[in-house]
Protein backbone atom coordinates (compact mmCIF):
# COMPACT_ATOMS: atom_id res chain seq x y z
CA UNK A 1 0.00 0.00 0.00
CA UNK A 2 1.42 3.36 -1.03
CA UNK A 3 1.62 6.48 1.10
CA UNK A 4 -1.34 8.90 0.95
CA UNK A 5 -1.61 10.99 -2.20
CA UNK A 6 -0.34 14.50 -1.55
CA UNK A 7 -2.95 16.98 -2.71
CA UNK A 8 -3.17 20.73 -3.28
CA UNK A 9 -6.68 22.22 -3.27
CA UNK A 10 -6.68 25.17 -5.68
CA UNK A 11 -9.70 27.32 -4.85
CA UNK A 12 -11.43 26.65 -1.49
CA UNK A 13 -14.89 27.71 -2.66
CA UNK A 14 -17.87 25.38 -2.43
CA UNK A 15 -16.31 22.50 -4.40
CA UNK A 16 -12.86 23.00 -2.90
CA UNK A 17 -14.28 23.10 0.61
CA UNK A 18 -16.18 19.85 0.07
CA UNK A 19 -12.92 18.35 -1.18
CA UNK A 20 -11.08 19.55 1.94
CA UNK A 21 -13.76 17.96 4.13
CA UNK A 22 -13.70 14.63 2.27
CA UNK A 23 -9.90 14.40 2.16
CA UNK A 24 -9.50 15.41 5.79
CA UNK A 25 -11.62 12.35 6.61
CA UNK A 26 -9.79 9.97 4.26
CA UNK A 27 -6.63 7.92 4.83
CA UNK A 28 -5.91 7.93 1.10
CA UNK A 29 -5.11 11.66 0.84
CA UNK A 30 -2.98 14.25 2.55
CA UNK A 31 -3.67 17.92 1.88
CA UNK A 32 -0.34 19.72 1.59
CA UNK A 33 -1.46 23.09 0.23
CA UNK A 34 -4.52 25.28 -0.28
CA UNK A 35 -4.51 28.11 -2.82
CA UNK A 36 -7.06 30.82 -2.02
CA UNK A 37 -8.11 33.81 -4.11
CA UNK A 38 -9.42 35.96 -1.27
CA UNK A 39 -7.07 37.74 1.13
CA UNK A 40 -9.57 37.16 3.94
CA UNK A 41 -8.86 33.42 3.65
CA UNK A 42 -5.08 33.81 3.55
CA UNK A 43 -3.29 32.67 6.69
CA UNK A 44 -6.24 30.65 7.96
CA UNK A 45 -5.99 26.90 8.51
CA UNK A 46 -7.97 25.00 5.85
CA UNK A 47 -9.87 23.10 8.53
CA UNK A 48 -10.86 26.31 10.27
CA UNK A 49 -12.07 27.71 6.93
CA UNK A 50 -14.66 24.96 6.60
CA UNK A 51 -15.58 24.69 10.27
CA UNK A 52 -13.67 21.60 11.38
CA UNK A 53 -10.58 21.09 13.54
CA UNK A 54 -7.35 22.56 12.10
CA UNK A 55 -5.54 20.23 9.70
CA UNK A 56 -2.17 21.98 9.83
CA UNK A 57 -2.33 23.51 6.34
CA UNK A 58 -2.73 27.26 5.98
CA UNK A 59 -4.41 28.78 2.92
CA UNK A 60 -2.36 31.23 0.87
CA UNK A 61 -2.88 33.52 -2.09
CA UNK A 62 0.77 33.11 -3.14
CA UNK A 63 0.68 30.98 -6.31
CA UNK A 64 4.47 30.68 -6.54
CA UNK A 65 4.66 29.37 -2.98
CA UNK A 66 1.96 26.79 -3.69
CA UNK A 67 3.66 25.65 -6.90
CA UNK A 68 6.87 25.05 -4.94
CA UNK A 69 5.13 22.42 -2.79
CA UNK A 70 5.71 18.81 -3.79
CA UNK A 71 2.42 17.05 -4.51
CA UNK A 72 0.86 14.24 -6.51
CA UNK A 73 -2.08 16.24 -7.85
CA UNK A 74 -3.85 19.58 -7.80
CA UNK A 75 -7.63 19.53 -7.41
CA UNK A 76 -8.49 22.66 -9.37
CA UNK A 77 -11.79 24.15 -8.18
CA UNK A 78 -11.56 27.81 -9.17
CA UNK A 79 -14.84 29.66 -9.70
CA UNK A 80 -16.23 29.16 -13.20
CA UNK A 81 -17.36 32.36 -14.90
CA UNK A 82 -18.27 30.72 -18.20
CA UNK A 83 -15.51 32.49 -20.13
CA UNK A 84 -12.65 29.99 -19.74
CA UNK A 85 -10.85 32.67 -17.75
CA UNK A 86 -9.04 29.79 -16.00
CA UNK A 87 -7.10 28.73 -19.13
CA UNK A 88 -3.90 30.61 -18.30
CA UNK A 89 -3.78 29.43 -14.69
CA UNK A 90 -4.31 25.80 -15.69
CA UNK A 91 -1.46 26.07 -18.20
CA UNK A 92 0.77 27.58 -15.49
CA UNK A 93 0.07 24.75 -13.04
CA UNK A 94 0.64 22.00 -15.60
CA UNK A 95 3.87 23.58 -16.87
CA UNK A 96 5.10 23.73 -13.27
CA UNK A 97 4.89 19.94 -13.11
CA UNK A 98 1.59 19.46 -11.30
CA UNK A 99 -1.07 16.97 -12.37
CA UNK A 100 -4.60 18.43 -12.39
CA UNK A 101 -8.09 17.04 -11.87
CA UNK A 102 -10.96 19.51 -12.16
CA UNK A 103 -14.77 19.61 -12.31
CA UNK A 104 -14.63 22.66 -14.60
CA UNK A 105 -15.91 22.23 -18.20
CA UNK A 106 -12.76 20.85 -19.78
CA UNK A 107 -13.74 17.17 -20.17
CA UNK A 108 -12.25 15.86 -23.44
CA UNK A 109 -11.32 19.46 -24.18
CA UNK A 110 -9.53 18.39 -27.37
CA UNK A 111 -12.91 17.49 -28.90
CA UNK A 112 -14.45 20.97 -28.84
CA UNK A 113 -12.02 23.77 -27.96
CA UNK A 114 -9.98 25.73 -30.49
CA UNK A 115 -6.83 23.95 -31.66
CA UNK A 116 -4.57 26.74 -30.41
CA UNK A 117 -5.59 26.16 -26.79
CA UNK A 118 -5.43 22.37 -27.13
CA UNK A 119 -1.87 22.73 -28.44
CA UNK A 120 -0.99 24.98 -25.49
CA UNK A 121 -2.47 22.46 -23.07
CA UNK A 122 -0.48 19.59 -24.53
CA UNK A 123 2.68 21.71 -24.54
CA UNK A 124 2.20 22.59 -20.86
CA UNK A 125 1.79 18.90 -20.01
CA UNK A 126 4.95 18.10 -21.97
CA UNK A 127 6.92 20.86 -20.25
CA UNK A 128 5.84 19.79 -16.78
CA UNK A 129 5.54 16.07 -17.51
CA UNK A 130 2.06 16.39 -16.04
CA UNK A 131 -1.42 15.04 -16.75
CA UNK A 132 -4.71 16.91 -17.09
CA UNK A 133 -8.16 15.44 -16.43
CA UNK A 134 -11.62 17.00 -16.14
CA UNK A 135 -14.63 15.11 -14.83
CA UNK A 136 -17.53 15.39 -12.43
CA UNK A 137 -21.19 14.48 -12.35
CA UNK A 138 -22.19 16.15 -15.60
CA UNK A 139 -20.09 16.01 -17.79
CA UNK A 140 -18.66 12.59 -16.98
CA UNK A 141 -20.46 10.36 -14.49
CA UNK A 142 -24.12 10.52 -15.59
CA UNK A 143 -24.11 11.40 -19.34
CA UNK A 144 -21.04 9.33 -20.17
CA UNK A 145 -20.29 6.48 -17.78
CA UNK A 146 -23.90 5.75 -16.73
CA UNK A 147 -26.15 6.80 -19.61
CA UNK A 148 -24.01 5.60 -22.51
CA UNK A 149 -23.28 2.34 -20.67
CA UNK A 150 -27.02 1.58 -20.84
CA UNK A 151 -26.76 1.42 -24.63
CA UNK A 152 -24.73 -1.75 -24.07
CA UNK A 153 -28.12 -3.49 -24.00
CA UNK A 154 -29.31 -1.99 -27.29
CA UNK A 155 -29.07 -3.65 -30.69
CA UNK A 156 -30.01 -0.32 -32.26
CA UNK A 157 -30.23 3.27 -31.05
CA UNK A 158 -32.30 6.04 -32.63
CA UNK A 159 -32.09 8.74 -29.98
CA UNK A 160 -30.67 9.39 -26.52
CA UNK A 161 -32.10 12.15 -24.34
CA UNK A 162 -30.81 13.24 -20.93
CA UNK A 163 -32.65 15.75 -18.78
CA UNK A 164 -31.18 17.27 -15.63
CA UNK A 165 -33.62 18.97 -13.28
CA UNK A 166 -31.94 21.27 -10.78
CA UNK A 167 -34.26 22.94 -8.29
CA UNK A 168 -32.53 26.22 -7.45
CA UNK A 169 -34.92 27.12 -4.62
CA UNK A 170 -32.15 26.89 -2.00
CA UNK A 171 -29.76 29.12 -3.95
CA UNK A 172 -29.04 32.75 -3.13
CA UNK A 173 -31.55 35.12 -4.78
CA UNK A 174 -28.82 37.43 -6.15
CA UNK A 175 -27.25 35.02 -8.67
CA UNK A 176 -30.69 33.74 -9.70
CA UNK A 177 -31.90 37.25 -10.47
CA UNK A 178 -28.65 37.94 -12.30
CA UNK A 179 -29.28 35.14 -14.80
CA UNK A 180 -32.93 36.03 -15.41
CA UNK A 181 -35.20 34.43 -12.82
CA UNK A 182 -38.13 36.68 -11.97
CA UNK A 183 -37.70 38.74 -15.14
CA UNK A 184 -39.88 38.91 -18.22
CA UNK A 185 -38.83 36.11 -20.63
CA UNK A 186 -37.92 38.57 -23.38
CA UNK A 187 -35.59 40.41 -20.98
CA UNK A 188 -34.06 37.25 -19.52
CA UNK A 189 -33.15 36.02 -23.01
CA UNK A 190 -30.81 38.99 -23.36
CA UNK A 191 -28.69 37.75 -20.42
CA UNK A 192 -26.16 35.47 -22.08
CA UNK A 193 -23.92 34.57 -19.14
CA UNK A 194 -25.92 31.49 -18.13
CA UNK A 195 -26.22 30.43 -21.76
CA UNK A 196 -22.45 30.53 -22.16
CA UNK A 197 -21.78 28.72 -18.89
CA UNK A 198 -24.24 25.95 -19.74
CA UNK A 199 -22.94 25.59 -23.30
CA UNK A 200 -19.38 25.07 -22.06
CA UNK A 201 -20.59 21.96 -20.22
CA UNK A 202 -23.05 20.70 -22.85
CA UNK A 203 -20.39 20.91 -25.57
CA UNK A 204 -18.23 18.50 -23.61
CA UNK A 205 -21.17 16.14 -23.10
CA UNK A 206 -22.38 16.16 -26.72
CA UNK A 207 -18.91 15.74 -28.22
CA UNK A 208 -17.99 13.00 -25.76
CA UNK A 209 -21.14 11.10 -26.77
CA UNK A 210 -20.10 11.48 -30.42
CA UNK A 211 -16.74 9.89 -29.63
CA UNK A 212 -18.11 7.06 -27.48
CA UNK A 213 -20.93 6.15 -29.88
CA UNK A 214 -18.60 6.15 -32.86
CA UNK A 215 -20.66 8.59 -34.93
CA UNK A 216 -20.00 11.84 -36.74
CA UNK A 217 -22.59 14.55 -36.25
CA UNK A 218 -23.97 16.27 -39.32
CA UNK A 219 -24.76 19.29 -37.15
CA UNK A 220 -25.08 20.43 -33.56
CA UNK A 221 -27.91 22.71 -32.46
CA UNK A 222 -28.13 24.78 -29.28
CA UNK A 223 -31.19 26.49 -27.75
CA UNK A 224 -32.21 28.29 -24.57
CA UNK A 225 -35.78 28.64 -23.31
CA UNK A 226 -37.16 30.90 -20.60
CA UNK A 227 -40.41 29.50 -19.19
CA UNK A 228 -42.77 31.77 -17.24
CA UNK A 229 -44.35 30.73 -13.95
CA UNK A 230 -48.10 30.08 -14.13
CA UNK A 231 -48.60 31.30 -10.57
CA UNK A 232 -46.59 33.33 -8.08
CA UNK A 233 -43.58 31.52 -6.56
CA UNK A 234 -42.48 32.78 -3.13
CA UNK A 235 -39.14 31.02 -2.55
CA UNK A 236 -36.30 31.96 -2.60
CA UNK A 237 -37.80 35.32 -3.58
CA UNK A 238 -41.04 36.47 -5.18
CA UNK A 239 -41.35 35.22 -8.75
CA UNK A 240 -44.51 36.77 -10.16
CA UNK A 241 -46.71 34.80 -12.52
CA UNK A 242 -45.61 35.46 -16.10
CA UNK A 243 -41.95 35.97 -15.18
CA UNK A 244 -39.21 33.37 -15.57
CA UNK A 245 -39.49 30.37 -13.24
CA UNK A 246 -37.46 27.90 -15.31
CA UNK A 247 -34.49 28.25 -17.65
CA UNK A 248 -33.76 25.40 -20.07
CA UNK A 249 -30.44 25.01 -21.87
CA UNK A 250 -30.35 22.40 -24.63
CA UNK A 251 -27.76 21.01 -27.05
CA UNK A 252 -28.34 18.26 -29.62
CA UNK A 253 -26.20 16.31 -32.08
CA UNK A 254 -27.82 15.03 -35.29
CA UNK A 255 -26.81 12.06 -37.44
CA UNK A 256 -29.00 12.21 -40.54
CA UNK A 257 -28.33 8.60 -41.56
CA UNK A 258 -29.94 7.46 -38.28
CA UNK A 259 -33.04 9.67 -38.34
CA UNK A 260 -34.51 13.16 -38.34
CA UNK A 261 -34.58 13.35 -34.54
CA UNK A 262 -31.33 14.27 -32.78
CA UNK A 263 -29.25 11.23 -31.88
CA UNK A 264 -28.08 12.78 -28.61
CA UNK A 265 -29.64 15.60 -26.56
CA UNK A 266 -28.68 17.05 -23.20
CA UNK A 267 -31.10 19.42 -21.43
CA UNK A 268 -30.42 21.41 -18.30
CA UNK A 269 -33.57 22.57 -16.51
CA UNK A 270 -32.84 25.16 -13.84
CA UNK A 271 -36.11 25.67 -11.99
CA UNK A 272 -37.75 27.02 -8.86
CA UNK A 273 -40.00 24.48 -7.18
CA UNK A 274 -41.97 21.46 -8.31
CA UNK A 275 -44.52 23.59 -10.16
CA UNK A 276 -41.83 24.43 -12.72
CA UNK A 277 -40.77 20.86 -13.49
CA UNK A 278 -40.85 19.96 -17.20
CA UNK A 279 -43.97 18.17 -18.36
CA UNK A 280 -43.93 14.48 -17.51
CA UNK A 281 -41.28 14.86 -14.79
CA UNK A 282 -42.06 13.88 -11.22
CA UNK A 283 -40.67 15.53 -8.07
CA UNK A 284 -37.40 13.93 -7.01
CA UNK A 285 -36.31 12.98 -10.53
CA UNK A 286 -32.97 14.75 -10.73
CA UNK A 287 -32.07 12.97 -13.96
CA UNK A 288 -34.41 11.51 -16.56
CA UNK A 289 -32.76 9.53 -19.35
CA UNK A 290 -34.60 8.14 -22.36
CA UNK A 291 -33.11 5.85 -25.00
CA UNK A 292 -35.20 5.09 -28.07
CA UNK A 293 -33.93 1.96 -29.72
CA UNK A 294 -34.17 -1.82 -29.73
CA UNK A 295 -35.03 -2.17 -26.90
CA UNK A 296 -35.97 1.30 -25.63
CA UNK A 297 -35.10 2.29 -22.08
CA UNK A 298 -35.93 4.94 -19.49
CA UNK A 299 -33.99 5.72 -16.33
CA UNK A 300 -34.69 8.17 -13.52
CA UNK A 301 -32.16 9.02 -10.85
CA UNK A 302 -32.22 11.16 -7.74
CA UNK A 303 -29.62 12.04 -5.11
CA UNK A 304 -30.46 12.18 -1.43
CA UNK A 305 -28.83 12.31 1.98
CA UNK A 306 -30.41 8.97 2.79
CA UNK A 307 -32.99 6.69 1.24
CA UNK A 308 -34.53 6.49 4.72
CA UNK A 309 -35.15 10.20 5.36
CA UNK A 310 -36.24 13.37 3.64
CA UNK A 311 -33.16 15.39 4.65
CA UNK A 312 -31.96 17.76 1.94
CA UNK A 313 -28.39 18.54 3.03
CA UNK A 314 -25.28 16.94 4.44
CA UNK A 315 -23.74 18.86 7.34
CA UNK A 316 -20.03 19.28 6.59
CA UNK A 317 -18.37 21.58 9.08
CA UNK A 318 -19.97 24.98 8.55
CA UNK A 319 -21.50 23.96 5.21
CA UNK A 320 -24.92 22.60 4.26
CA UNK A 321 -24.17 20.56 1.15
CA UNK A 322 -26.60 19.20 -1.43
CA UNK A 323 -25.93 15.54 -2.35
CA UNK A 324 -25.39 16.42 -6.01
CA UNK A 325 -22.44 18.66 -5.07
CA UNK A 326 -20.67 15.69 -3.51
CA UNK A 327 -21.40 13.62 -6.61
CA UNK A 328 -19.77 16.39 -8.64
CA UNK A 329 -16.38 16.46 -6.92
CA UNK A 330 -16.00 12.78 -6.01
CA UNK A 331 -15.54 11.53 -9.61
CA UNK A 332 -12.55 13.88 -9.78
CA UNK A 333 -11.20 12.60 -6.45
CA UNK A 334 -11.61 8.97 -7.56
CA UNK A 335 -9.71 9.75 -10.78
CA UNK A 336 -6.59 10.91 -8.92
CA UNK A 337 -4.85 7.48 -8.76
CA UNK A 338 -5.37 7.02 -12.52
CA UNK A 339 -4.12 10.53 -13.31
CA UNK A 340 -1.05 10.14 -11.11
CA UNK A 341 -0.07 6.88 -12.87
CA UNK A 342 -0.92 8.09 -16.40
CA UNK A 343 1.55 9.22 -19.02
CA UNK A 344 1.93 13.01 -19.34
CA UNK A 345 -0.74 14.65 -21.48
CA UNK A 346 -4.52 14.90 -21.69
CA UNK A 347 -6.37 12.09 -19.92
CA UNK A 348 -9.40 11.03 -21.95
CA UNK A 349 -12.74 10.44 -20.27
CA UNK A 350 -13.29 7.09 -18.57
CA UNK A 351 -15.85 5.75 -21.03
CA UNK A 352 -18.07 2.67 -20.72
CA UNK A 353 -16.10 -0.45 -21.57
CA UNK A 354 -18.87 -1.81 -23.82
CA UNK A 355 -21.68 0.22 -25.37
CA UNK A 356 -23.71 0.59 -28.57
CA UNK A 357 -21.82 1.99 -31.56
CA UNK A 358 -23.10 2.82 -35.01
CA UNK A 359 -20.51 0.36 -36.36
CA UNK A 360 -18.95 -2.13 -33.93
CA UNK A 361 -15.90 -2.52 -36.16
CA UNK A 362 -14.65 0.89 -34.99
Amino acid sequence: MRDPYKIIIWGPGRMGSICIWEMANSKAFEIVGVKAYSEKKAGIDAGTLIGIDPIGVVATTDAEAILAIDCDCVVYTAHDEGTYHTDAEILQILAAGKNIVTPLPYQNVHLFREQEFVDQLRAACETGQSTFYAGGIDPDLIPNRVLLALTGGCADVKSIHLQENWDCSEADPGPLQYIGFGQAPEDAKKITVSQTMAANFTKAIVHTAEKVLGVTYDRIEESHDYIPAKADIHEPFLIKAGTVGRITHRMSGYVDSIGTAPLFTIEYHWLLGDSMLPEGTQPGQYYVATIEGRPSMKMTLDFSVSNHSDESFFKMGNMDVEPSYIATIIPCVQAIPFVVSAQPGLQDSFDPSINWKQDLRH
